[in-house]
């Protein structure tokens, strides 16, 4: 209970004057003498309860009409739920990841959740200040503005493919309130919750930032998913050869029913096979001509279907053509081998080759070829400044230099190549740029932090990869395990030829191919490519197309997480722990308009106080008329008898 104009409620003293009047008054009486004094002292007594009952309620009521009118002046409210609020400053983390698109019911996750964000800002005020964050497209800003602009970005969010960020969402959003000038913050966090999409344990992005969770008492349901799609057991197929597709399906624990799938080629269904969860599947693929090749996996639509659908392109082509120069190592000559025989590569001068596999960097001395390169160190340090002058006259920007220390490391980074996924090193090389602000280079692989394999074009285009260390049994796994072969065949069709296109999640930053100078995404719309060579919000599942002209570059498939499927929810007792200290759950859809806006000054009551008070005067009224005697008594008071 508060009061707006509390000033007022000094007029409360008004309040005394009946109770004085009550207390004080006297009345003058008449005295007459009558025979019959019995009846008239019974009679005496009934009324004398009566009038007193009568004083009494007419005292209250005068006194309770006065206080309703003293509170009523000074704005009393009620503190705590409905009516107005301090102006606040809000963020709106909507989590609109592909997980939001489950249907329950009738309607999507996404919709309820949006159904509360505009509930929420119906009840808002011009003076508050508000951000809507969407965690399930992190790239995008946060949309600043009053209740207008937020109202028409919830209405405007759609369910993306890409994997919800709650964490970092939250992160962002207290960053944005610490730097607000208003002095009520909170944030609205609308979600289901999903515990993928959290950093556990422990991390507690919001901090001391009020935030009010839509946390629905409802029992999860399981998703049914298509979550890998492998084409060629990771090998790029080869023009007029036979494949394989590998398709997996999700684990979705107790469910254990066998369900369809379905390749289709060219919007035909060109194989089919089943499915249940946790399980894998092969789908034989067709021999194809030369070109780009595009189709999906699916199986039969369920709650969540976004994830009943899984995009995978590749390009077919013959055999690419491999040249090797300088002195070849023994597991290179036998993966080599092993490659030709299968038909997947052939061999040629370096002047036609698709590739030059230049060992201490011998034939980069060639002019006039556009053949990309792999650069393998020699195991020879002595050998390094040799490599180093062949490097320069190349015109590529880069150099190697004896690395001091010892020990091994894991082969990582963001951008890795799946066949050097499991590589150990032992022992490598520094690579160091020799030239800022030259022609654009990437690392692909790490060891220890530093630079392990680098891609990049040099001055006349043509592209490199450098490797940092020999490819000998000393130095890494990679030469000793199956890996060798498919890092070589890797390199061949898939980096020098562009004949594969890897799978990536939606949302991932997507490197632009050399030439491409547009993109298209899957809903058809275009966009050019800036100067990063790299394509951002990447929401939406399919295959983008990039285009250098008229002509198709390369085709890559975008594909939601796997981990979206999951959709195992927070626990309530991970809560704060998963968010922050001052995190409020509100289970019932019914009760967020009450629950948000947190400093809330509460509605004032002015308007059924002064409808009381003018109940109570009518109801004094009657009282005081009904207790009135007539005749002449009314002016003596009442009789009272004298006694002889």
């Amino acid at each position: 209970m508060g009061a707006l104009n509390p000033l007022f409620l000094v007029a409360g003293l008004a309040a005394a004057v009946p109770i004085i009047l009550h207390l004080f008054q006297r009345h003058e009486t008449r005295r007459f003498r009558f025979p019959a004094l019995r009846y008239l002292e019974r009679t005496e007594r009934e009324h004398a309860r009566e009038i007193r009952l009568r004083q009494l309620l007419l005292l209250l009521t005068r006194v309770a009409v006065l206080l309703f009118v003293v509170g009523a002046g000074a704005r009393l409210i009620f503190a705590g739920q409905g009516g107005a609020h301090a102006p606040t400053a809000v963020v709106v983390v909507l989590d609109n990841s592909m997980s939001s698109g489950l249907v329950v019911g009738e309607s999507r996750v996404l919709d309820e959740l949006k159904g509360l964000a505009l509930q929420a800002l119906d009840g808002a005020s011009d003076d508050d200040r508000f951000w809507v964050i969407r965690a399930g497209e992190p790239w995008l800003p946060a949309i600043a503005g009053g209740r207008a602009e937020a109202r028409a970005a919830v209405i405007e969010t759609e369910p993306s493919a890409a994997a919800g960020d709650l964490t970092s969402a939250l992160t962002r959003a207290a960053e944005l309130l610490r730097t607000a000038e208003l002095e009520d913050r909170e944030i609205h966090l609308l979600s289901d919750h999903q515990r993928t999409a959290f950093e556990l344990p422990g991390s507690q992005p919001a901090g001391d930032i009020p935030v009010v969770a839509f946390v629905p008492d409802t029992e999860p349901v399981e998703s049914r998913a298509i979550a890998s799609v492998l084409v060629g057991g990771g090998l790029a197929p080869v023009q007029g050869q036979r494949s394989e597709l590998t398709v997996r399906a999700s684990d979705t624990g107790s469910d254990t029913t066998r369900h369809p799938v379905r390749l289709i080629l060219g919007d035909r269904i060109r194989g089919a096979g089943v499915l249940s969860s946790g399980a894998e599947t092969v789908i034989a693929l067709p021999a194809s001509g030369s070109g780009w090749v595009q189709g999906y996996v699916e199986t039969d639509p369920d709650a969540l279907r976004a994830d009943d659908r899984r995009w995978f392109a590749y390009r077919s082509r013959p055999a690419p053509i491999l040249a090797v120069e300088g002195p070849t190592p023994l597991f290179v000559a036998e993966a080599v081998g092993v490659l030709e025989g299968a038909s997947r590569l052939r061999r040629a001068p370096p002047g036609g080759a698709d590739l030059l596999l230049a060992q201490d960097g011998s034939g980069l001395e060639l002019r006039g070829t556009r053949t990309a390169a792999l650069v393998v160190p020699p195991d020879d340090p002595t050998l390094l400044p040799a490599l180093n002058r062949r490097l320069a006259d190349a015109g590529i920007p880069w150099r190697y230099d004896p690395r001091g220390g010892a020990g091994e490391a894991d082969v990582d980074g963001s951008t890795l190549p799946e066949a050097l996924a499991e590589v150990r090193v032992r022992r490598w090389l520094s690579l160091t740029s020799t030239v800022e602000g030259g022609p654009a280079t990437r690392t692909l692989a790490e060891v220890a932090g530093e630079p392990w394999v680098v891609e990049g074009q040099d001055g006349s285009g043509r592209r490199y990869l450098l490797l940092a260390s020999p490819l000998i049994a000393s130095a890494s796994t990679l030469p000793v395990s199956t890996a060798m072969v498919r890092f070589l065949d890797w390199v061949v069709s898939d980096w020098a030829s562009a004949g594969g296109a890897p799978e990536y999640l939606a949302g991932s930053h997507l490197p632009a191919p050399n030439g491409a100078t547009l993109v298209r995404f899957p809903s058809g719309r275009e966009g050019e490519i800036d100067g990063t060579r790299t394509v951002r919000g990447t929401g939406e599942a399919g295959l983008y197309t990039f285009v250098a002209s008229d002509t198709v570059v390369s085709l890559l498939a975008l594909n939601p997480s796997p981990e979206e499927s999951r959709l195992e929810r927070l626990a309530r007792r991970e809560l704060e722990s998963a968010i922050g200290r001052e995190v409020t759950a509100v289970e019932r859809a019914d009760a967020w308009p009450r629950e948000v806006y947190r400093s809330r000054v509460g509605p004032e009551i002015w308007w059924p106080l002064l409808l009381a008070a003018l109940l109570l005067l009518f109801a004094e009224s009657f009282l005081a008329t009904s207790g009135r005697v007539r005749g002449p008594a009314q002016k003596s008071g009442p009789l009272r008898p004298s006694r002889p």
